[in-house]
């Protein structure tokens, strides 16, 4: 009708990228399980922090188990890059706490600058979809068999580490940084950074020392 005001027409947003649409649903994921844990994320619950169709975060990811999946390998990348680059180059005349020292500190520098990062890969994942929890495990088998390799190496170098089992050791001492991580990231206040790696540079030195007996009286 002559007159009427014509409306023009809705402009339509570009199309995001896939790859930048992965970006973003990665760290609405991110977000859910580091706040209120994996249960929360589910694909619904993703979409929304991520502002996005329910659709696009299934073009993104077929399903929950894959999205998450991604999430805790591009985590544990982001960590691995970042402790590359901090440790120091391997020398056949180093020791043993030397090592495992450096290892460990260089670690924790690197977890403060990817808290979220190391959230995700110390928390729990007993509600997580089941190839999320295989993953999981995995790393941990990886980090624990790297860690017994470094104690058997250590074990032809340093006489005090022959007298513990090695694959014990090793369990103890994951349980031990495991727990250095979460108390590095959700307690920095009462466990500052250089709290922790001077506890370690002093247990570390300690830990494979000769048994000494004590002295007479």
């Amino acid at each position: 009708m002559d007159g009427m005001p014509v409306e023009s027409p809705r402009k339509r947003q570009p199309r995001m990228d896939l790859e930048v649409r992965r970006v973003q649903v990665l760290d609405a994921a991110l977000r859910l399980v580091t706040r209120d844990g994996y249960a929360a994320a589910t694909m619904e619950a993703i979409a929304r922090e991520a502002q996005l169709a329910k659709p696009r975060v299934y073009a993104a990811y077929p399903g929950r188990g894959p999205l998450l999946l991604a999430l805790l390998e591009r985590e544990r990348q982001r960590t691995i890059d970042t402790l590359d680059t901090a440790m120091p180059a391997f020398a056949e005349d180093s020791d043993f706490a030397t090592i495992l020292t450096a290892a460990a500190t260089n670690l924790l520098r690197a977890i403060a600058e990817h808290r979220q990062s190391a959230l995700l890969l110390t928390a729990s994942a007993d509600d997580a979809p089941p190839e999320v929890r295989e993953y999981a495990a995995g790393v941990r088998e990886f980090a624990r068999d790297n860690l017994r390799a470094l104690i058997e190496w250590g074990r032809e170098r340093q006489s005090g580490l022959t007298d513990l089992a090695p694959e014990l050791l090793a369990v103890s001492l994951l349980a031990v940084g495991e727990q250095l991580i979460r108390l590095a990231v959700t307690e920095p206040e009462p466990y500052p950074l250089e709290e922790l790696t001077e506890f370690i540079t002093k247990a570390v030195g300690q830990l494979g020392q000769p048994n000494r007996a004590p002295k007479p009286r």
